[in-house]
């Protein structure tokens, strides 16, 4: 296996990096996905090299590889994601754009079954960008990989970390080639496991002597079914449809997005055990049961473009690192590894670029306390507000005696949201705040403003209706594209 020796392979890129002031030595980061690649990026400026350890082969174009299979299924840029995105690497939602992912307006370009009943479709609402999981990898990748200090380690996997001298902290990592069983160890300054919701670092840490990291977890046994299809030529006058859960007596959703390629990707998702069926016949079925036969309807006469994918998450859980009272220096974990949601909710992506965010300005920040400590606290600050989003929907699907005992505050709160839900239906201010929160734009708590509060529990709500909801005037496909763009910089 051809390892990089950090000082030869590294070279040119510690001359440059000395002339910028650079401040630090040699970085690993483990895992080349979303979470990996946006902390590689955002280390590079700072360290003399950084090599990130892979255990697939690349692909050189927008394809599936097997150490993501949720690409398979329906993914989305929320608001913030996006921000954050576009404020790593700048141009990136046009360079997305201009590769086919699609501009949407939420939810005026929605059909969108909420738990309440059908949203309104408010025009102008919310920017997102609608593309393939595959898509968005592989241009963050091209433009991430494209820095000379960065390099990476294809085919090859982590399998312990290395203790410093002194017992204190991570010194590098030992790796082995996936292909060959070579093995050999890579020294390192930092360490960050970005290696996703199968990480073993809690094992490694404890082989090392260090505290297990608590793991509070929601048992959620979701189970995915995905397909792509032809996109019609004579489009509807919506772009996505997205048919809710209503628990615990509906636990069947659906989701439709536009994706590059002139593709639908459609995904149907059970909650509970309820698995969805690869059949094709099943598939159709299943997509007819859900609370509104629309997503049935459109798909039954689409042509599939790919086989019936399935995909199962068995539960939501966060590993509680930032507690722990004793703490490796060089060493952190972030990303899925740190905590994995429930992929109902599609955070992901954005969870993985906000946190990038934060690394970088814990990077670039003096300060006399262990770097790999601070990394860890402002990740899990990071991802705060989509766990209690997450798991707090999650408990609704368990039966009571299995949700444990819930702080009272977290009851008032959840029995509020079912009010904004409904109120949100039709009011565009509750519409509009709800949006904010669902997009991580602003925390849960926002929903308590004034105007929010009023409209929510004190004004009037009509009863949800039975009909689609109709869409207002559609702006341009042109204008639709700059304000995506415009949120992505905003």
């Amino acid at each position: 296996m051809n390892l990089p020796e950090p000082e030869r392979q590294g070279r040119d890129a510690a001359v440059r990096a000395a002339a910028n002031g650079c401040r630090h030595g040699h970085a690993v980061v483990m895992g080349a996905g979303m979470a990996g690649l946006l902390a590689a990026h955002v280390l590079a400026p700072h360290y003399r090299s950084v090599t990130v350890v892979e255990r697939d082969r690349l692909p050189l174009t927008p394809q599936f590889r097997k150490g993501v299979p949720q690409s398979r299924h329906t993914h989305l840029l929320l608001g913030r994601g996006l921000e954050s995105l576009e404020t790593l690497l700048p141009g990136i939602v046009g360079e997305l754009l201009d590769r086919g992912a699609v501009p949407l307006d939420w939810p005026g370009d929605a059909l969108w079954l909420t738990p309440a009943g059908w949203s309104s479709r408010f025009r102008p609402g919310m920017s997102i960008v609608s593309a393939s999981r595959d898509l968005v990898e592989w241009s963050v990748r091209q433009r991430v990989l494209s820095h000379p200090g960065i390099q990476v380690l294809e085919a090859t996997e982590v399998t312990a970390l290395i203790p410093s001298g002194d017992g204190r902290g991570v010194a590098g990592v030992h790796v082995r080639d996936r292909n060959g069983q070579l093995e050999q160890d890579i020294p390192a300054d930092l360490v960050l496991d970005t290696s996703g919701r199968g990480s073993k670092a809690s094992a490694w840490l404890s082989a090392l002597g260090w505290q297990p990291a608590q793991e509070p977890s929601v048992p959620t046994k979701v189970s995915y079914v995905s397909r792509w299809y032809q996109r019609p030529a004579d489009a509807p006058d919506w772009s996505l449809i997205l048919l809710q859960t209503q628990p615990p007596e509906h636990t069947r959703s659906g989701m439709l997005l536009p994706v590059d390629g002139g593709r639908w990707m459609v995904s149907l998702v059970g909650v509970g055990g309820d698995d969805p069926p690869t059949s094709e016949e099943g598939f159709l079925e299943f997509a007819r049961s859900l609370r509104d036969p629309v997503l049935y309807e459109a798909i039954r006469e689409a042509k599939p473009l790919s086989p019936i994918h399935s995909f199962r998450v068995p539960d939501s859980r966060r590993r509680r690192y930032e507690r722990e009272r004793r703490w490796p220096e060089g060493f952190a974990v972030i990303g899925d590894a740190l905590c994995s949601l429930n992929p109902m909710y599609a955070q992901g992506m954005s969870v993985a670029a906000v946190t990038a965010l934060a690394v970088g300005e814990e990077v670039s920040r003096r300060s006399s306390k262990p770097l790999g400590r601070r990394i860890q606290r402002r990740a899990a600050r990071s991802g705060a507000d989509s766990w209690l989003i997450a798991s707090g929907e999650d408990l609704r699907y368990l039966p009571p005696h299995q949700r444990g005992r819930r702080p009272l505050h977290a009851s008032i709160m959840q029995a509020y949201f079912d009010r904004v839900l409904r109120a949100a239906r039709t009011d565009a201010t509750v519409n509009a705040a709800l949006l904010k929160v669902l997009n991580l734009q602003s925390g849960p708590y926002s929903m308590l403003r004034p105007a929010v509060l009023h409209r929510s529990l004190l004004k009037r709500q009509a009863p949800a209706e039975t009909a689609l909801p109709q869409a207002g005037p559609a702006p341009s496909p042109g204008s639709i594209r700059a304000s995506a763009e415009r949120n992505g910089v905003r």
